[in-house]
């Protein structure tokens, strides 16, 4: 029988199917900023609520650091694995969140050019503490046990690495704040996305 569909299935089967000419847009919605902001937290809390599936630079960073111990290379395989995850669900209509920082000057212009490229929608999330205090208690607390991509867990030294610790929101960009409750802000999320 391995092979054959029965008559009685068969007009079934491919009345639901799709059709194979129409093109699925993919929608990724990103969670953006500067580490032990928030971005891990809101996008679990997120991604419950809709049950999209996550993807996250922090899975790939700290898979390869067994096998890469130098930093950016790690750095550039998380966010070429990223593309590639991405490339491979082009047109399948797939909705991603995306726990990936793009923190950097022309970061978010890549991933922008992508989407138009590859015809996806994207949604984009800047994740930020506006309280100081409450984002050190957070480095603090990853120092207690860090993983392979929390090279840094004391605030001074973001400080002195960064600079600027503040991003600014670029057009059409949600900005989130992170002192204010889980609930609330998904909410908001929700309502964005």
């Amino acid at each position: 029988m391995c092979g054959k569909i029965s008559a009685a299935v068969e007009p079934i089967l491919f009345r639901t199917l799709p059709n194979a000419n129409i093109i699925h847009i993919m929608k990724l919605i990103l969670f953006r900023g500067r580490p032990g902001t928030g971005k891990t937290t809101l996008s679990q809390a997120f991604a419950q609520r809709v049950n999209f599936p996550i993807l996250r630079k922090d899975d790939v960073y700290d898979v390869t650091a067994e096998f890469i111990t130098e930093h950016n290379a790690r750095n550039k395989i998380s966010y070429r694995a990223l593309y590639k995850i991405l490339e491979s669900n082009t047109g399948n209509g797939s909705t991603f969140i995306l726990d990936y920082p793009f923190q950097h000057p022309g970061d978010l212009d890549i991933l922008r050019a992508w989407c138009a490229d590859h015809k996806a929608t994207l949604k984009s999330i800047l994740v930020t503490c506006s309280d100081e205090k409450v984002w050190a208690q957070r480095l603090d607390e990853r120092a207690k046990n860090p993983a392979p991509n929390q090279l840094i867990t004391d605030f001074d030294s973001f400080k002195k690495l960064y600079g600027t610790m503040h991003l600014s929101p670029e057009a059409d960009e949600l900005c989130v704040d992170t002192v204010r409750s889980v609930e609330d802000i998904v909410a908001n999320i929700v309502e964005f996305a």
